[in-house]
């Protein structure tokens, strides 16, 4: 296809948690921010960078309805294949460009266990543990 030429594909998986994971493609143009390529396959809601109060970069609040609250977040992951599989960009969604062929994915996580936040993947369900940087796993 003409038109795709100098685009990238992104892989975008959100897991809501509930083990119902949505899968979408984006064809975009190299260095696509990851939250610019979310906001094309989901309705989401964010608070932008707030320097003056130390909170540097975006933060989403808001997937598709499942909000932010006490008990629960949103962590976006990188599909590194130069490493061992998934990881945690060290930036903002809204400072990490996207240059070649990816896969992003964002996961609902509930607060009430940090260990189980820093031992499971993105696309973990009952089903399927996926772990961080372990799994390599061709989703």
């Amino acid at each position: 296809m003409i038109w795709n030429r100098n685009k990238i594909k992104i892989d975008i998986f959100i897991n809501f948690g509930n083990d119902n994971i949505l899968h979408k493609e984006v064809m975009a143009v190299p260095g696509i921010e990851a939250l610019e390529a979310l906001k094309r396959v989901a309705d989401i809601e964010y608070t932008p960078d707030e320097s003056a109060t130390d909170h540097y970069g975006a933060v989403v609040t808001a997937i598709n309805g499942f909000k932010v609250d006490i008990n629960h977040f949103w962590i976006y992951y990188i599909f590194d294949k130069n490493k061992v599989g998934w990881t945690v960009p060290i930036c903002t969604p809204d400072l990490f460009e996207v240059a070649e062929d990816a896969r992003v994915a964002w996961r609902y996580h509930t607060a009430s266990s940090a260990k189980e936040m820093q031992k499971y993947g993105p696309l973990s369900i009952k089903s399927c543990i996926s772990k961080i940087k372990r799994c390599n796993r061709q989703f």
